[in-house]
């Protein structure tokens, strides 16, 4: 009995904690509101429940009206279409229709290096193929409507970029084709294969493949921060992106999806441990990181204004989506902290008042190198440029940091502070949602 009360109050006192973590998580989303941050949603379902959702900002704003976010908004979620395209290309598989190893010459000879480039070279970005949102003319077509023949007669125009499985190279190309080859295979459009394969099989309401945008139907419209104020985004016509980004959707939808495809509902187990086989943290049109002990897998978007991002922890029986159609902090901080929140553990609140105090070139260039950590598996470079410090895991892809105190930057995007200690060569990676990590100078 002692046992059965002990075991009792420890599950009350989790859920009583998580609760409480639950309100900071709205403070945390009224923060971003408040800061002008970021319009979107967000849900969290854990053990096949939906347990969280919020949602700040407005749907559309008008001269003379706007509408308010509710669970019910739609947005564009770009990328994360990628993960819907693979799960149905592995379902053909289950049905035998394709494999693995088919060739993209089967379809599409015409394309560069067809005969050599696999339906996997395909699902796991080691095609080689020329990135289409690459092109230097794409502004000439991105906002127009395209058919199959004229994007396949763009993505013929370029060379490759390396050959099929020396590398992996994210690109949008891969999963256009992909949707045209669903399209071939079914002898039917991709938004009824969708409908057909997961939307009605899932009972999802608010996702299908977008046109354009209707905000009488809930969907919305995006934006972007200039100045601290909203400015509306120019519209991209999703017949461009298609299989790689045409998707429209919302939270409560996608941790349903993703619940779905970690819960064996989607596809074969066979199948399915062939999507999540990973090269360098990349799958077949899924991503995985660990974070904290936990394995965390998912995919971003990012369309016309509008960025997304999913994510589910195994360990956790977790889901975690969300949505904006206006945002200037990143998604992924966000992500975390409702982790923490999930767990009954607390986490900072960003805060986005911070000093910030003038360095000269001389004192900027004392910063630089390239630091390491046994407890993060990349490492991060410090560049100087003039009187701004730059920073971040990809050396071809640096942030500007803020100096906020003596030693002492942050990334306000992401919610980082970094502490550094110049004598010694280290320094504190703070993420506002787990312990600050120790990176030590490489000599």
């Amino acid at each position: 009995m002692k046992q059965l009360l002990f075991f009792s109050f420890l599950i009350s006192s989790l859920c009583f904690s998580q609760q409480e973590n639950f309100k900071q998580l709205d403070t945390l989303f009224d923060v971003l509101s408040s800061n002008n941050k970021m319009m979107g949603s967000f849900s969290i379902l854990k053990d096949g429940d939906i347990i969280y959702n919020k949602s700040i900002g407005y749907q559309y704003i008008m001269k003379n009206t706007k509408k308010e976010a509710t669970i019910d908004s739609k947005y564009r979620i770009g990328s994360i279409t990628k993960m819907f395209t693979s799960v149905m290309i592995f379902q053909l598989m289950d049905e035998k229709k394709i494999s693995l190893n088919d060739k993209l010459s089967s379809f599409y000879p015409k394309i560069p290096n067809a005969s050599k480039i696999s339906i996997s070279n395909l699902l796991n970005h080691t095609s080689g193929l020329f990135n289409i949102t690459g092109d230097p003319n794409i502004f000439s077509w991105l906002y127009q409507a395209s058919s199959e023949i004229q994007m396949l007669s763009r993505i013929q125009t370029h060379k490759i970029d390396f050959e099929p499985g020396e590398k992996m190279e994210y690109s949008n190309t891969n999963y256009i084709l992909l949707g045209y080859i669903l399209e071939k295979i079914e002898k039917n459009t991709y938004k009824n294969i969708l409908e057909q394969r997961i939307v009605n099989k899932l009972k999802l309401k608010n996702t299908y493949f977008g046109g354009v945008i209707n905000i009488e139907d809930n969907e919305c419209l995006s934006y972007f921060y200039e100045k601290g104020e909203l400015k509306q985004a120019k519209e991209e016509h999703l017949s461009n992106p298609g299989g790689a980004g045409a998707i429209v959707s919302n939270p409560s939808d996608l941790v349903v999806f993703m619940d779905a495809l970690f819960g064996g509902k989607l596809m074969s187990e066979t199948s399915f441990k062939k999507m999540t086989v990973v090269r360098d943290e990349m799958g077949s049109g899924i991503e995985t990181g660990e974070r904290n002990g936990l394995t965390i897998w998912g995919h971003g978007g990012g369309i016309g204004g509008f960025k997304s991002l999913v994510s589910y922890v195994p360990e956790m029986k977790t889901a975690l989506a969300i949505t904006a159609n206006a945002a200037s902090y990143k998604l992924l901080p966000i992500i975390f902290s409702a982790i923490n929140a999930v767990k009954g553990k607390t986490f900072k609140i960003p805060d986005f008042n911070i000093n910030e105090i003038q360095l000269t070139e001389q004192e900027v260039k004392a910063y630089e190198g390239i630091y390491e950590s046994k407890e993060r598996p990349f490492d991060l470079t410090f560049v100087a440029h003039g009187k701004i410090l730059k920073a971040g895991p990809n050396p071809n892809n640096l942030n500007n940091l803020t100096a906020t105190k003596k030693d002492e930057f942050s990334l306000e995007a992401m919610s980082v502070i970094i502490n550094f200690n110049l004598e010694n060569n280290t320094l504190f990676f703070n993420d506002q949602t787990s312990e600050p990590v120790l990176f030590t100078k490489k000599q």
